[in-house]
């Protein structure tokens, strides 16, 4: 089916291990009659595939009365009989280590583990992960006062600390590059969105995203169940894929083993789609420009967008939103390889013909290769660097602001200001902006960014001379012809010395317009606009019915550390929390002036297709005051409380 990696269920929630555990109340199949260990089976399998490894493992286990009772004095709804029963919070804690020991099991007997799918993280099978963590204790380390305590026998711990570790860092001890889902409880790598319901709205940012569905109508083998069809599998597939999305796709083989045939050749029409179109889809994100529900998407790879026309849309034609001054050399049908019509407009459109809608109606496939890659790379890394002074003593020479590693870094040998790092990028270059990282953060570096194209004649690029900002990352956009870029550091608190940990320098390709967009509150449904179509600095930001004015309107303009800056189309100026302002300060829009406090991360909400718009200055939300339904509530800044009225939808117009 063209799968990179694969998930098999080592437990699910009747408790049963599919190897042989040593704990003594395991259920497991190294038992009479099966006596196998088929975690073993599958890791030889997949890793002789060349695929990656994935475990699901699912802590509860309905085995145990005290899953529902882990206190002993209020057993929630079941389906056993299990009732109230002081006994049971022992049994609980019996369960609690089970857990561990098969957990610690599976990380430390099969090599490398690529992937950990926690799931059922709840307790009683209520409530959310997150609120069973004081019982599971999923995160670095365990409270050694917890109530539920784990037997020595049945955990681990840090050998740096000797502190008890939790879950996340069992494994982690032992699968230091593993990744994980967050339905343990804990900070996850990724999110996963579970359902057959079809992705919509943005592309997915702020964290790595999984959609997660079955297509045998159930998660486990059901005999009577009906699989879904292939059109409906690919309208969630290509959906997920040009909203950045990975898809695991869930079978249910039966008691022997044995896929279903209509599951099967379900996955194989998959596989067929992208032995022919993979390329569109393999190593891709999704973008550069937002997608249109229902009807088209993008991926993009190294110098080449893809055109993913869904059902939904009409017509053999299409033209793309501006490329800027990019080339195009060739336009082509992924499928077949051939070349397609194409013409190039003087606003960056380009348009296109011909292409076959009905060899592959489900994702007819365009590809456009353009002269330059299709999003910005940074072209420092590598280069030579110099600098006014470095302390060679402990290493830190200016070469390391440069190697692509924030773990290394260039440090003046002293800390008095006018100290200055500069790379040379070999030739003349077409400059959009930097990427500083600082050696720290909560401190305020000023300084002064300058090109040259021969070295002996400097032009101010970006002044922070007089900035107050004092995040670590600092993102400066401009446009300037420069072979030389120097930083030379004008201001420091006492204490700090001039010291970066990487300095990246950003040859935008093309100038991506991603397009208008309207952003719609979930809790009230109404729209986040700048109150009376008004364009001066400093106005206020409040929620509206949606009535198509441009003070309505959205452009999100990309940074190059993956957050946003929100352009109102009406005037111009951008989204801003108020410099210095504190918590419940009402949001306002400002002249664009590069600051943090302008860059927004679209993190996903638990909510599928809604966005926390937060902060990257002070980590806070936009929120709608008290979670107001009121015309005109204001939208402030406040700490993430999982609200719906932290929650808004990314409409493409």
């Amino acid at each position: 089916m063209g799968a990179k990696y694969t998930f098999l269920t080592a437990r699910h929630h009747e408790g049963f291990a599919l190897w042989p555990s040593t704990h003594p109340n395991a259920f497991h199949a190294g038992q009479a009659p099966m006596r196998r260990d088929l975690i073993s089976e599958y890791v030889t399998a997949v890793r002789d595939a060349g695929l990656r490894v994935g475990i699901y493992f699912s802590p509860l286990s309905w085995r145990y009365p005290g899953y529902y009772d882990v206190n002993g004095t209020n057993c929630l709804p079941n389906s056993w009989g299990y009732t109230t029963d002081p006994a049971h919070k022992e049994n609980a804690r019996v369960m609690k280590n089970e857990v561990y020991q098969q957990v610690k099991e599976l990380v430390t007997r099969y090599g490398k583990i690529d992937d950990f799918w926690w799931d059922g993280g709840w307790l009683g099978q209520q409530g959310t992960d997150a609120d069973a963590a004081f019982f599971w204790e999923p995160g670095k380390y365990r409270d050694a006062a917890n109530a539920w305590p784990v037997d020595t026998a049945s955990s681990d711990s840090d050998p740096a600390t000797g502190k008890p570790l939790g879950l996340t860092g069992l494994v982690r001890k032992h699968q230091p590059d593993i990744v994980s889902t967050l339905r343990s409880g804990w900070i996850g790598d990724y999110t996963s969105e579970e359902g057959s319901s079809v992705p919509t709205g943005a592309i997915r940012t702020g964290k790595l995203a999984e959609k997660c569905f079955t297509i045998g109508g159930s998660w486990g083998y059901n005999a009577g169940s009906k699989v879904m069809s292939f059109s409906a599998t690919m309208n969630v597939l290509v959906n997920a894929w040009v909203r950045n999305m990975t898809c695991l796709l869930n079978i249910g083989p039966d008691r022997t083993g044995v896929v279903p045939a209509d599951q099967a050749a379900m996955v194989r029409g998959v596989g067929s789609f992208l032995s022919s179109c993979g390329k569109a889809v393999y190593g891709t994100r999704g973008g550069p420009w937002e997608p249109v529900d229902g009807q088209y998407g993008f991926t993009y790879k190294d110098n080449t967008f893809y055109i993913h026309l869904l059902p939904g849309y009409g017509g053999t034609g299409f033209t793309t939103p501006s490329i800027g001054d990019a080339q195009v050399p060739r336009v082509f049908d992924v499928a077949t390889g051939a070349g397609l019509s194409y013409t190039a407009g003087t606003d960056g459109r380009v348009t296109i013909t011909g292409v076959n809608r009905t060899r592959i109606p489900e994702d007819s496939v365009v590809g456009v290769t353009l002269d330059r890659s299709v999003q910005p790379a940074d072209i420092a890394a590598g280069t030579a660097a110099t600098a006014s002074s470095e302390e060679t003593s402990q290493g830190n020479t200016a070469a390391k602001a440069v190697d692509g590693s924030t773990a290394t870094r260039w440090c003046a040998s002293s800390g008095d200001t006018g100290q200055w790092l500069k790379v040379d990028l070999g030739s003349e270059r077409s400059l959009t902006g930097t990427r500083i990282a600082w050696e720290s953060a909560a401190t305020n570096y000023r300084y002064r960014i300058e090109g040259s194209t021969d070295n002996a004649d400097w032009t101010t690029l970006a002044d922070l001379t007089a900035t107050t900002g004092t995040s670590q990352v600092q993102v400066s956009v401009f446009r300037a012809q420069a072979r030389y870029v120097r930083v030379t550091v004008t201001g420091l608190p006492s204490g700090a010395w001039a010291s970066i940990r990487n300095l990246e320098v950003y040859d935008r390709p093309f100038s991506a317009d991603v397009g208008s967009v309207r952003l719609v509150n979930r809790k009230s449904g109404k729209v986040l606009e700048v109150g009376d179509g008004a364009t001066a600095d400093g106005a206020a930001v409040d929620q509206w019915p949606w009535n198509g004015g441009t003070n309505q309107q959205w452009k999100p303009l990309p940074n190059t550390d993956g957050s946003y800056r929100l352009s109102n189309v009406r005037s111009g100026k951008v989204l801003d929390s108020p410099g210095g302002s504190g918590q419940g300060a009402g949001l306002d829009q400002w002249t664009d002036d590069g600051g943090d406090n302008q860059s927004w991360k679209l993190v996903p909400s638990q909510t599928s297709g809604y966005r926390q718009l937060v902060n990257v200055r002070n980590g806070w939300c936009a929120d709608v005051k008290d979670a107001s339904a009121s015309d005109g509530a204001p939208v402030i800044q406040w700490p993430a409380t999982g609200g719906s009225n932290q929650d808004w939808q990314i409409v493409a117009l």
